[in-house]
């Protein structure tokens, strides 16, 4: 039951609909696109090295300005993902076995800065905790541990609070703090060292089908010289951008997969939804 639950019914899940996953990847990957083009975009005409192309104010103005639109539009589509993951949540509290449709934007958009809000303030609030621990202590592995663990909470929080977000459709649900933490359970850490286990072994190969082409851009600029780089730049950048776009699907399944885990998890723990839930199974 718990590998049922937790393991192969949310790998399972995610592969549901195909052309949903594949268009959830897409999105992702031009997402990240866009932002590392803003960050690029923002910070080139500041290196030393490049300051003789960007020389004039008008050059720098038009930079930062296309680099504030490729960083809100990549922004603005990882939020769109992240309204989409809202509904994938929605959907699987009412048991759905399939992925929800690509449909109604601007209200996955509107979502999605409510979802990203509620985990950005609980991360900063973790980040602020960790802090004061740091200074007003004075032994060092204590320090350590108490960090460790304020992470670890925080980790085990965010995706409950997510799921009881999505059910109560309140943003003061992402911060029922006793809700919450009666929820946890050895059950919960089992099946989040479980996902986790199982979301970085999907990643592995994608990222280093990410990383060997960097690995070889590099190494050829040091060692063969900008001929043969040159030369290699369409292999090496047709490898980075399969690489890339199977890194983006397979980082929008581990979402699916994990977040319909920690629901299945939720909707346990609930006890107006058990009957149902057990009956599925």
């Amino acid at each position: 039951m718990f590998f049922e639950n937790y393991v192969f019914g949310p790998l399972k899940y995610g592969l549901s609909d195909l052309s949903k996953l594949l268009k959830g990847g897409i999105i992702y990957a031009v997402s990240i696109f866009l932002l590392i083009i803003g960050i690029f975009l923002a910070v080139y005409p500041y290196t030393g090295a490049n300051l003789h192309i960007f020389g004039t104010a008008t050059n720098s103005l038009v930079f930062a300005v296309v680099a504030l639109l490729s960083s809100v539009l990549g922004l603005g589509l990882l939020i769109v993902l992240n309204g989409y993951i809202l509904k994938v949540i929605k959907l699987s509290l009412e048991k759905s076995v399939e992925l929800p449709e690509w449909a109604n934007y601007w209200d996955m958009l509107k979502n999605g800065v409510v979802f990203t809000l509620g985990i950005a303030v609980i991360a900063v609030f973790g980040s602020i905790l960790q802090n004061i621990i740091t200074y007003i202590g004075n032994d060092g592995m204590v320090l350590i541990v108490l960090s460790m663990v304020i992470q670890l909470i925080i980790s085990l929080y965010i995706p409950l609070s997510v799921v009881n977000f999505a059910q109560e459709d309140n943003f003061g649900a992402f911060f029922d703090i006793p809700k919450i933490f009666k929820m946890m359970s050895f059950e919960y850490l089992g099946m989040f060292i479980v996902v986790s286990i199982i979301s970085m072994l999907l990643m592995i190969i994608p990222m280093i089908l990410v990383i060997f082409p960097l690995i070889g851009f590099f190494g050829m600029n040091m060692y063969t010289g900008p001929k043969m780089l040159f030369m290699a730049s369409p292999l090496l950048l047709g490898v980075a951008l399969f690489a890339f776009i199977v890194f983006s699907i397979v980082a929008v399944y581990v979402s699916f997969y994990s977040y319909r885990a920690y629901t299945n998890y939720f909707i346990s723990k609930i006890p107006e939804k058990i009957g149902d839930f057990d009956q599925e199974l």
